[in-house]
């Protein structure tokens, strides 16, 4: 950009931040960066603006590279980084108005970032900047006293694990002790209930009741964890003797547990986000054509991109398309009063088609949902029939034309809005990743790690499921146990497919697989 595009866009800048506050958008002082290409690949590659080194993150740099110099594009037009003081890059490649169009979606993202209660609650894990620049140095010296290849295979320990979290956006974390005695406590309670009962109306326990409460609070005592954990990487961490004789390797995978739960609370409402960026950068942009900040050719070059953001996609959710999307419709429906006892009680279609109170509640609703939801809970409560319809959100098959064979066609593989539901929200539980928890960090009384993969229809590739039980091996020391399912496809047309329980575990040397005795519950090594 010359010296006069960059004059014009801080003018515009200005004006943009009064349009946001007049919308009602939480605003607060933003770092806008002009860079080069080169530095928002940097940005995309580190997740950060600085960050330790890792050989993963220079091949997403060349990666990014290698498309950004064939096609011209290939990258995001900004990124915005969720700090106490918000920090964003726009590239100095872009035009002036993709350049304005992106400061208007900065500003949504701002809105959201701060109004949000799950991505305040990353911001607050951490100062990320200054903790990721402060491990650089840490990272460096590691380098030089254990060698590269050592604190790489680590640095990849902790990249396999750090996903594996909690589910449940508002966990929190809790001292194993006192998570104990809480649970001890309740377990007291019902015991000394079930011993005491004299109450007429309480009938009382059996004695096989009372001897399975007094083992409960027996094995209790000593358990590890005292309730199965999703935090996989949290509790080796806190539990690997390994780790605690190398201060070195508890401090690498404890800088990548805490970036990863930041994030993490971004990746539960990307779709939202985006979504929402994209519904006020659209508002903005038009108030500022409506006041001649902007001209007529201007609008042509801002129509282009704003389309393009919005191209419909077959293969996968266009974030910004389904989120802004989805904002219109509750916006629609709360305007026109389609929410409550009523709405939900009313059958007859034409009546459901025609609904509308006057009750003009759409801009209030928006903003409560913006502040309140994760991308799970909106899918479960706004994705409804006539949404998945609307937007055909389906899943399609690709297939190849019989007339053209080198064009690909899309059709309609699924389109039931209640399987789509149930997988859309399997999706948004853990971002993709599987749920997996520690069950027990002295399996066997010998310190050894026994894991469980809470099945949701779908098996684990082999090959990363060995390689995670490698990595944990790594940095727990001692042997790994991992329960999984195993589909067995039956024979016969249209019989149901058998799920089997599998044990498998690493020691170090061999992976080995035992089926699991549902009746027993012991491992069935095969002879």
């Amino acid at each position: 950009m010359n010296q006069q595009e960059l004059e014009r866009l801080i003018i515009l800048e200005k004006r943009i931040k009064e349009l946001a506050q007049e919308f009602g958008l939480s605003t607060t002082e933003i770092d806008f960066e002009l860079v080069s290409p080169q530095r928002m690949m940097e940005g995309i590659a580190y997740r950060l603006p600085v960050n330790f080194s890792h050989w993963s993150r220079g091949r997403d740099y060349e990666r990014y590279k290698t498309v950004f110099d064939f096609t011209g594009g290939g990258l995001a037009y900004e990124i915005v980084w969720n700090f106490k003081h918000p920090r964003a890059l726009l590239m100095n490649t872009n035009p002036l108005l993709l350049n304005v169009l992106t400061i208007g979606h900065v500003y949504g993202h701002v809105d959201f970032n701060l109004r949000n209660i799950f991505t305040s609650q990353g911001r607050e894990i951490a100062d990320m900047a200054l903790e990721a620049k402060h491990a650089i140095k840490r990272f460096e010296e590691y380098e030089k006293q254990h060698g590269k290849e050592q604190v790489e295979k680590v640095i990849e320990a902790g990249f396999s694990l750090e996903w594996l979290q909690d589910p449940n956006p508002l966990a929190q974390e809790i001292d194993e002790e006192v998570l104990r005695e809480r649970l001890l406590e309740i377990l007291r309670v019902k015991l000394k209930k079930a011993k005491g009962s004299d109450s007429e109306f309480i009938k009382k326990a059996s004695d096989n009741e009372i001897r399975r409460l007094q083992t409960a609070i027996k094995k209790l005592k000593h358990r590890t964890p005292p309730e199965p954990t999703y935090d996989i990487l949290g509790y080796i961490i806190r539990h690997s003797s390994k780790l605690q004789k190398n201060e070195w390797q508890y401090d690498a995978l404890s800088v990548i547990r805490d970036q990863a739960r930041s994030f993490a609370r971004q990746m539960r409402t990307k779709l939202l986000n985006e979504g929402w960026a994209t519904h006020w950068h659209a508002k903005i942009m038009n108030r500022l054509f409506e006041e001649n900040l902007l001209d007529s050719k201007e609008h042509e070059i801002y129509t282009k991109y704003h389309t393009a953001v919005l191209r419909e996609s077959k293969s996968s959710i266009n974030w910004y398309l389904t989120g802004t999307n989805l904002f219109q419709y509750i916006k629609e429906r709360w305007d026109k009063g389609q929410f409550g006892k009523d709405w939900e009680e009313e059958k007859n279609s034409n009546i459901r088609s025609h609904w509308d109170t006057g009750a003009m509640l759409g801009n209030e609703k928006i903003f409560k949902v913006s502040q309140n939801f994760t991308d799970r809970m909106a899918i479960e409560e706004f994705f409804t029939n006539d949404f998945i319809h609307h937007e055909k959100l389906y899943i399609y098959a690709e297939m190849t034309s019989p007339l053209f064979p080198d064009e690909i066609v899309y059709v309609i593989a699924e389109d039931n809005p209640e399987v789509i539901r149930r997988i859309l929200v399997d999706q948004h539980t853990n971002y993709g990743s599987p749920l997996i928890t520690v069950e027990d960090g002295n399996y066997g009384n010998k310190g050894e790690l026994y894991l469980k993969h809470q099945f949701s229809g779908f098996e684990l590739d082999p090959i990363r499921e060995n390689g995670a039980l490698e990595y944990i091996y790594l940095i727990w020391g001692k042997p790994v146990h991992f329960e999984t399912i195993e589909i067995e496809e039956s024979s016969v047309p249209f019989k149901q497919m058998k799920a089997k329980r599998i044990l498998h575990s690493y020691d170090g040397k061999e992976h080995r697989m035992a089926y699991i005795d549902n009746r027993s519950g012991n491992p069935k090594h095969p002879q």
